[in-house]
């Protein structure tokens, strides 16, 4: 009877630990996920090793107009992982926008002047059931006039498969972001999720580097130190400064991002270290 108790007992305690620790073992980011590995090598990139013991490796790749990146994020009490890619341009596009599948409010912090749109289903930029928000509806549209990238952002949430789809443009930065179930490896959602926020990512990539470079002919002053390093707009009164590199910037503009905007500091919340392949 004694024995049946101290079986009991060690059900009860200590089985649910063991299991919990065999799945946060096995959907762990860490540099042992071949999953990264496989991904980096399917966009002739590499794959950086991060600092921080829970911190996922970064992808790091080249687009025709921009540095992209892409890592896993553990979401809040290990609930899954969110699948980020990014383009870092290399001229900035001049306006910010946010477009979420399903419709989700308004961002709380969010780029100066960032507010929701209706775009009617009639309209030639009208993008298939996603909230948009944005500060210049004006180039918003000239973005989504193309048909090929269009139809990329509309196509997202089906090719990704995930339960939430964020895309957000700040100025010189864009970032998407797929909220994937928590059951899924880092590696796993990232080689599930990962390509087609890639192609929709090259595809906003390429047509943001145009314009970028048709405003900086056109004269726009896009590179003033009193212009917010993301988003491009003027920085007003009280500016978050980026204690390790020295970068300013809204602090919305911080927040939407999730960190240092230049892709070179060490702050940046995808920051590349040691290549390891």
């Amino acid at each position: 009877m004694f024995w049946v108790a101290v079986a009991g007992i060690f059900a009860l305690f200590v089985l649910p630990v063991g299991v919990a620790a065999f799945e946060g073992a096995r959907t762990n980011g860490g540099p042992r996920d071949l999953g990264f590995w496989t991904f980096a090598r399917q966009l002739a990139g590499t794959c950086h090793v991060p600092w921080g013991r829970f911190a996922s490796p970064v992808v790091r790749f080249e687009l025709n107009y921009a540095e992209g990146r892409a890592r896993a994020v553990r979401m809040f009490q290990r609930r899954g992982w969110v699948v980020e890619v990014r383009a870092y341009q290399r001229v900035p596009f001049g306006f910010s926008a946010r477009l979420c599948w399903p419709p989700a409010p308004p961002a709380r912090f969010r780029a100066p002047g960032l507010a929701p749109v209706e775009i009617e289903m009639s309209d030639d930029v009208n993008v298939l059931g996603a909230s948009v928000e944005t500060n210049d509806e004006r180039l918003l549209r000239w973005l989504l006039r193309h048909v090929e990238t269009r139809r990329a952002l509309d196509a997202l949430p089906t090719d990704a498969d995930a339960e939430s789809i964020e895309v957000v443009l700040l100025g010189s930065i864009v970032v998407m972001r797929a909220r994937m179930g928590r059951s899924v490896a880092a590696g796993e959602a990232l080689e599930s999720v990962g390509p087609a926020l890639v192609g929709a990512l090259r595809r906003l990539s390429d047509d943001l580097g145009e314009l970028g470079f048709a405003l900086d002919d056109a004269g726009e002053p896009l590179h003033l130190k009193s212009l917010c390093g993301a988003c491009g707009a003027r920085l007003g009164g009280d500016p978050w400064r980026c204690p390790g590199c020295g970068t300013e910037s809204h602090r919305g503009c911080r927040e939407m991002a999730g960190g240092c905007v230049n892709p070179r500091c060490e702050r940046a919340p995808d920051a590349a270290t040691g290549a390891i392949s």
